[in-house]
């Protein structure tokens, strides 16, 4: 059996720092998408919001979009509406 070995990329820590604030931002997404599916608005909100401001508008679009309609089955129109309504949250980074 195949088994592909994996070798670790060297970074700096500013390229550490990087890839920890995405991966991050992207679970915050996961877990708004999650909320948002469950009907609690207002905590996906907030959790939308400090995606916004670690990943910016357009990743968390892609992400939010992604999770809601893929695993939480959520329609585009929700999901177009609820972007519209989430405000930007200032986060410790």
């Amino acid at each position: 059996m195949y088994e592909p070995q994996f070798r670790p990329i060297p970074m700096n820590v500013s390229q550490r720092s990087q890839f920890i604030r995405k991966a991050k931002a992207d679970r915050l997404a996961f877990e708004a998408a999650e909320l948002l599916s469950r009907g609690e608005n207002s905590k996906a909100a907030a959790l939308a919001g400090e995606c916004r401001t670690l990943a910016g508008s357009e990743q968390l679009e892609i992400w939010l979009r992604h999770y809601s309609t893929t695993k939480f089955k959520i329609t585009g129109r929700a999901v177009d509406e609820f972007l519209g309504s989430v405000p930007a949250v200032d986060v410790a980074l």
